[in-house]
């Protein structure tokens, strides 16, 4: 790999003027050849229309930039007489170890990350095509090797699904670095899965069992659960909430992303409408006498203190943790609302259904009562209906009785 210079990453902002595309820009330089490239990257920062929210994401967009350079991010460089493009001849394999080497994510994400690569290896070489070169890697290779990890390493359909998506992120990555021109992974079509518990709603009895006991034992621990029911915010969105992201003047909720924290799964700004039954619980947590930059659903305490630990010994103990997703200026990790879902619903309750099933208990519930499959998609932030049929197993019962109830007579009956 050439030894490189670069100056650092700068946001190209035209004086705050919005109706022009901002983007970060830096230059890098091939020591070695004296090669000097000028990039350029929007990121998605011009999806936001505010000048201080597109100037945090473009901001933040130039750091994560920096971070990729001092870990040794290179274009791609011209061919020369002394040395050939450092991606040359690289095989797939290679390529893939590189990507994940320089992909920027959680260590669990990483972990699983690694152990497709692993998986896909012991494929190449039963194929015999472990030695194939990136650019010649097709979307035949990659069913192939798809198909000899189901047949001979015991993947079911459920791994081949959540395999590829792996595989896709690592290939998109491999783009962005100019070694693939294109993915070869594209179009993949996904296996059928059978519907697990994780994606099964909760029956009226169990929602009336959860409330009974969270409203009386953990009460602030079910308001933060009502937020995902009625928004369908993913549960990692709802606990980076700030309390400037709440209006509650307009009965609104708005979704930021930020780059770092990857708080959002789009790269869009999202403006979630507070209904009715969620009002009440918003406004009796009285957000407006914390500090604006207060996480909504947040611990009192310090980075440094073992916050699942204590709010589910606060459970053990059947006393109830106030100070616990209440407004506070340290986030709560995803993991301690999960482990503690699972102390009360799995284990105290009996109600062996995931956390996420409020969002598709929701999507049924809406459905259900009458909201339309668009306002549904509007909500949750989808980009296609089929998107957010997955989050509803009643559309179908509910297209059924509409086609029962509203087909028209061979010949109508004259009154």
């Amino acid at each position: 790999m050439p030894t490189v210079s670069y100056s650092t990453p700068l946001l190209a902002d035209y004086a705050g003027d919005t109706t022009k595309a901002w983007f970060v820009y830096f230059d890098i330089t091939n020591t070695a050849t004296g090669e000097c490239q000028r990039k350029q990257f929007r990121g998605g920062i011009n999806y936001w229309h505010d000048p201080a929210d597109r100037a945090k994401a473009g901001e933040a967009l130039a750091r994560q930039w920096e971070k990729k350079l001092k870990a040794g991010w290179q274009p791609s460089w011209k061919v020369t007489e002394t040395g050939a493009d450092q991606f040359a001849g690289m095989t797939f394999l290679a390529a893939l170890d590189w990507a994940l080497k320089n992909y920027r994510a959680s260590k669990p994400t990483l972990r699983a990350y690694r152990t497709t690569i692993k998986f896909l290896k012991k494929a190449s070489k039963g194929l015999g095509i472990d030695k194939i070169k990136a650019e010649d890697v097709h979307r035949q290779q990659i069913k192939l090797l798809f198909n000899y990890c189901q047949t001979h390493l015991g993947w079911t359909n459920s791994s081949f699904n959540k395999n590829l998506g792996y595989l896709h992120a690592l290939l998109e990555s491999l783009i962005e670095w100019e070694v693939l021109e294109f993915n070869p992974a594209h179009k993949i079509k996904l296996m059928p899965v059978v519907e697990t518990q994780k994606y099964v709603p909760l029956t009226e009895e169990e929602k009336k069992t959860i409330e009974g006991h969270l409203f009386i034992h953990h009460y602030a621990f079910y308001v933060y659960l009502m937020v995902i029911y009625h928004t369908g915010i993913r549960p990692k969105e709802v606990l980076a909430l700030r309390i400037r992201d709440v209006d509650l003047d307009r009965r609104t909720i708005k979704i930021l992303p930020d780059l770092e924290e990857e708080n959002s799964k789009t790269k869009k700004i999202r403006h979630i409408p507070i209904n009715d039954h969620l009002l009440p619980f918003l406004r009796e947590m009285q957000l407006q006498a914390s500090p604006f930059d207060y996480f909504i659903f947040g611990s009192p305490y310090g980075s440094n203190g073992n916050r699942g630990k204590g709010s589910a010994a606060g459970h053990v103990s059947g006393a109830s943790r106030p100070d616990y997703f209440r407004p506070s200026p340290t986030p709560i990790k995803r993991d301690t609302a999960t482990r503690l879902w699972k102390k009360i619903v799995w284990e105290t309750l009996g109600i062996e259904k995931y956390q996420y099933s409020l969002k598709h208990t929701g999507g049924d519930d809406k459905i259900l009562s009458g909201m339309d499959l668009d306002a549904l998609k509007e909500l949750y932030g989808h980009s296609s209906k089929f998107m957010t049929e997955k989050y509803t197993s009643k559309i179908k019962d509910v297209r059924r009785q509409h086609i029962i109830q509203h087909s028209p007579a061979f010949v109508p009956k004259k009154e």
